[in-house]
């Protein structure tokens, strides 16, 4: 049996260790740490930390005291393991690892995503990130001149987007400062933000990243998406197909789903992707909206739907 904490953090009901608790760095960051977990209504883990979490722990035999932590050093915000030889920290950069090179790479390598978006009519869309996550797609469209509402349910993994842009908001340069300011995160559930807005709220496009299914060799996921599973758990069997209904019902252009690349669509009566996107690991199913207050049903690929051609 598993249990939902207010963090978004998932525990089994005979699991004594909190499922995640908040620590710092040094000493210096302990009352600001301390801060947010009182915040966020998670325990907080005092002693030395040094190098990482909990380096007082004298061998590997010894039980963490969590099956996560949020860390507080001199980087910012991290998620990290506390098991002795773990794998690093995850935390949200847009100057180093895979999205720093992405970012450095310009449009020239996420054509992909731009195909999917429609900028190629539609270069300024308003996009809704449904599931923001450690914030990519946010960031990368954002890279390419898109508005967008970045939406994170769990306050845990919208501490370190919020950390990450606000890092490089202030580490960056005003071209930074711009993407930045593009991205208005928001603590909240996509569906309900999706219920709520107004008419003149309504995005051009929505954005919807599913958790991927957890594979049987763990070793093939990136440590980031280790993590990010073990905090929030499994996704519930409906919930995509929900939020795909709803996304459909507020989109004035199209919605986009991010899939593995040999995973089926996301099951929903009376509706498949218009068209495909495909990458080697991932690929784009599209759903073109037609205009309307509400989306009517399927529509065929083709300019009827909203003046481009499919590819668009």
């Amino acid at each position: 049996m598993t249990r939902a904490t207010a963090s978004g953090a998932t525990t089994r009901a005979d699991d004594r260790r909190p499922p995640l608790v908040v620590t710092a760095g040094h000493p210096d960051f302990r009352e600001r740490a301390r801060a947010e977990a009182s915040r966020l209504g998670l325990p907080f883990a005092d002693g030395p930390c040094a190098d990482g979490l909990f380096a007082d722990r004298p061998s590997e035999d010894d039980a963490p005291v969590a099956d996560l932590a949020l860390l507080l050093d001199e980087r910012g915000w991290a998620l990290v393991d506390p098991r002795p030889r773990a794998p690093g920290a995850v935390r949200v950069d847009l100057f180093e690892g895979d999205l720093g090179e992405r970012l450095r790479a310009g449009t020239r390598g996420e054509v992909r995503l731009a195909r999917a978006l429609g900028l190629r009519r539609h270069p300024t869309p308003l996009v809704l990130d449904a599931t923001a996550g450690l914030g990519r797609e946010s960031v990368l469209a954002a890279a390419m001149g898109c508005h967008v509402i970045a939406c994170e349910r769990s306050p845990a993994v919208a501490l370190l987007l919020r950390d990450g842009l606000e890092r490089a908001a202030a580490l960056g340069g005003p071209d930074v400062r711009d993407l930045v300011a593009r991205i208005d995160l928001r603590v909240a559930d996509a569906r309900e933000v999706l219920r709520d807005l107004s008419a003149a709220e309504r995005p051009d496009v929505v954005l919807v990243d599913p958790m991927f299914p957890h594979r049987k060799k763990a070793a093939a996921q990136k440590k980031e998406m280790q993590l990010l599973q073990r905090l929030l758990g499994p996704e519930a069997p409906d919930e995509a197909p929900v939020l795909l209904a709803a996304a459909l019902a507020a989109a004035r252009r199209r919605v986009v789903v991010k899939r593995p690349a040999h995973a089926p669509a996301v099951p929903l009566e009376g509706r498949s992707p218009d068209l495909a996107v495909a990458g080697r690991a991932a690929r784009y199913d599209v759903y073109l909206v037609a205009p309307g207050p509400v989306a009517p049903g399927p529509v065929a690929p083709g300019p009827a739907a909203d003046g481009r051609a499919a590819g668009d």
